[in-house]
């Protein structure tokens, strides 16, 4: 009973609190006729709003709410039940508006979506240096576009190699690019002989200028060989022959050509040409000035000097790394290196539909040109100085921190590079340089940058003052990137200056244009005395150069005074009169000088010998073999070796000293960089008479050089004019 009692009053009072319970609940919940909020998520005031409904209804009711205000959807699916719709930069307070409508579920910040681009190319496993510049990356935000041209100045490409042929450029009589060695359109990559016992002999060389073009423009994602950097056409120039040497005449003829013929955007120059050169500086200012970026190697001496046309600054100047990220020993730097690129054991193709390991600072260029290529298919708008900076301002740092020229800005960063250029951009691209009162003129500019973006609306503005450009033109729209154009726009009725600003809407963001100046002033008279002048510093500065100039003006200015100054000046001079204590002079008489002695001048000193003359010898490093293995030389002659033949990585090297089954014993008079491409040099010049014992290592062979005395030694005597022996003879 007393168990029944208690379970009765714990049922009432439960009854007695159930109302009280709900009612506390109900504080909490919306009525049954109040609909859920949305799920709000915005985070991007200035990007579009994704809106997610309910049913259809709810769809229709979402577009009658954007007709009424006047707000445009760029995208809308009534199956889905979602539109996007454009906020015009104030997505907050349009979010706000939408999450009231019936059936709204969920209101979010657009996202943009790019595909993730991984190549099934099966040898990018052996392309350590794309994870290196982080091309994966940069490949999500494009893989190159054909409207980009690179031009590869090398020993010419192979354009039959079925990982390049669907890259390559064509002119309209269907050629592959130019040939300066043989003067003909026919650039192939044929360096197939080597030289070897002083004959020619088959497939001895390697392809450098279809190694370098892979690396740039290698066929990506056709499940064969390798990915190139860029998805880009390649136009062969062939400027090196077969044992890679050529001069710098074929590499400024290249350069024009490059620019002139094939329109090119980008040129490699896996190249190094001895020291500065006129012509070739010329065509490096006059490519730069046409808006070429133009990439070079530093050079495989591993000296502290950048070589040319490296060394120009208008070329970015690229160093080698290895998958260590060091910089490496090959390697030249110094205060004109850029960037740094992996440069040491480089996977690409090869001519005869084949694949090589190459080494080389030839390496490490063609990645920073596929960059290029890759800056400029996002924003065909950038100019080389736009490029070469912002390659340098992205890129990482791998010492110390900032520049240094050790390994320049760091290695270069294709992801970074390609999504700081990647956003839209306006720039005024074609004015006159001045348009006459009374006239009309023509403006251009492009709109460029975005995935690709939509234009919603571009213009130009023109006024009289930089605070006023208030003067509107027609407004254009398309999808980037796009180049307007507007016509007969009226000049002034006066001398005074036009300011011009091109503005566009890109994706509901607006960009505008920097101001551009344009001179309104009456066309100057032909004077031919000014065009002369023209033509003269036209010549000092492009064909001479300052720096030769001043050189040659200090040469003429200097030959007067010092011939001034050498030569005696012009005194009356008498023969002095030898006088004796106990004597008087005896009297003048004209016409005889029996009393008279000469005075003696001092002792004639015969000027100093010439310095010795400076003659060169050159060896040969042909595979294993040191062509000749003794060189006989005079004081003062420079030994130059050449590498004929490719080296396996990481190269050889000339050392001086000699080695045995211990291993090396360099004396270290002289020691070389590593030597890897043929056509690679080094050189020393000897001053002192003797024998120098050397090695060159990799191959292990041991040679000598034996240098003579340009004179005879100061123990004998001296041999009459006629006489046989005597110094030796120079080397022919």
């Amino acid at each position: 009973m007393r168990v029944g009692a208690a379970f009765i009053v714990a049922l009432a009072m439960v009854l007695c609190l159930l109302p009280l319970v709900n009612e506390a609940s109900g504080a909490e919940a919306r009525p049954p006729d109040e609909p859920n909020r949305p799920m709000m998520s915005v985070s991007d005031n200035s990007s579009n709003l994704v809106i997610e409904v309910a049913d259809a209804d709810s769809y229709d009711s979402l577009l009658a709410f954007a007709a009424g205000r006047g707000v445009s959807v760029p995208f809308s699916s009534k199956s889905a039940g979602i539109a996007t719709l454009d906020t015009d930069g104030d997505a907050e307070s349009l979010a706000l508006e939408v999450a009231e409508l019936k059936g709204v579920l969920s209101v979010s910040s657009e996202k943009k979506v790019r595909a993730l681009m991984t190549p099934n190319d099966p040898g990018i496993s052996y392309q350590w240096g794309l994870d290196t510049v982080n091309a994966f990356d940069a490949w999500d935000i494009s893989q190159g576009t054909r409207e980009v041209v690179v031009a590869v100045l090398d020993t010419g490409i192979d354009w039959e190699h079925p990982d390049l042929a669907a890259n390559m450029w064509t002119s309209s009589e269907g050629y592959y690019g130019y040939n300066f060695i043989d003067d003909n359109n026919y650039p192939m990559d044929d360096n197939i002989h080597g030289y070897d016992d002083d004959e020619w002999r088959p497939n001895t060389y390697t392809y450098h200028g279809t190694h370098v073009a892979g690396i740039v423009g290698a066929v990506a994602n056709n499940a064969e060989g390798m990915a190139g950097l860029a998805q880009i056409r390649l136009v062969a120039v062939k400027v090196m022959n077969e044992s890679g040497e050529g001069t710098d005449a074929m590499v400024a003829s290249g350069i024009q050509w490059a620019v002139e013929e094939a329109d090119a955007d980008v040129i490699v120059m896996s190249l190094g040409v001895d020291g500065e050169s006129t012509s070739l500086r010329r065509e490096v200012n006059d490519a730069s000035q046409a808006g070429v970026v133009m990439v070079a190697a530093s050079g495989n001496e591993g000296m502290s000097v950048v070589s040319y046309p490296a060394a120009y600054g208008s070329v970015i100047a690229v160093g080698a790394i290895d998958s260590s990220e060091r910089r490496a020993s090959f390697s030249n730097y110094g205060s004109g290196l850029d960037v740094m690129a992996p440069g040491v054991s480089i996977y690409s193709t090869q001519a005869g539909d084949s694949y090589q390991y190459l080494s080389g600072t030839s390496a490490a260029a063609p990645h920073v040109a596929g960059v290029a290529a890759l800056m400029l298919s996002v924003n065909p708008a950038l100019t080389p100085e736009e490029v070469g900076a912002t390659i340098n301002s992205t890129a990482r740092d791998i010492s110390q921190t900032g520049y240094d020229p050790t390994t320049g800005w760091g290695i270069v960063n294709a992801f970074d590079a390609v999504e700081q250029v990647s956003m839209p951009r306006v720039k005024i691209t074609e004015m006159p340089e001045f348009v006459e009162p009374n006239s009309t003129y023509s403006i251009a500019w492009m709109v460029s940058g975005g995935n690709p973006g939509i234009i919603e609306n571009t213009t130009l503005m023109w006024g009289v003052s930089v605070g006023a450009i208030e003067n509107p033109t027609e407004t254009f729209s398309g999808q980037t990137w796009q180049v307007f154009t507007v016509e007969n726009l009226p000049s002034l009725t006066q001398n005074g200056t036009i300011y011009l600003q091109a503005f566009a809407i890109v994706d509901g963001l607006d960009y505008e244009s920097e101001v551009e100046s344009l001179p309104v002033h009456e066309a100057p008279p032909d004077n031919i005395f000014l065009q002369f002048l023209e033509d003269i510093q036209d010549f000092i500065m492009d064909d001479m150069g300052l720096i030769n100039f001043l050189i040659l003006a200090g040469i003429l200015i200097a030959i007067p005074v010092i011939i001034v100054a050498a030569r005696p000046k012009r005194r009356r001079v008498r023969s002095a009169s030898v006088q004796t204590p106990t004597a008087r002079p005896p009297p003048r008489t004209h016409g005889s000088l029996n009393q008279y002695q000469q005075a003696h001048g001092a002792a004639y000193l015969p000027p100093p010998p010439p310095p010795p003359p400076r003659y060169e010898s050159y060896v040969d490093l042909v595979g294993d073999k040191i062509v000749p293995p003794v060189v006989t030389v005079v004081e003062g002659t420079k030994v130059v070796w050449v590498n004929r033949t490719w080296s396996p990585p990481p190269g050889i090297a000339v050392k001086s000293g000699h080695f045995d089954t211990t291993g090396e014993r360099p004396n270290g008079l002289f020691a070389s960089g590593l030597l890897v491409a043929p056509g690679d040099y080094w050189s020393v010049t000897f001053h002192r008479a003797g024998t120098y014992e050397y090695y060159v290592t990799g191959h292990w062979k041991s040679a000598k050089v034996v240098v003579q005395p340009l004179k005879p030694p100061s123990d004998r005597p001296p041999q009459a004019p006629g006489e046989r022996g005597g110094a030796s003879p120079p080397p022919g």
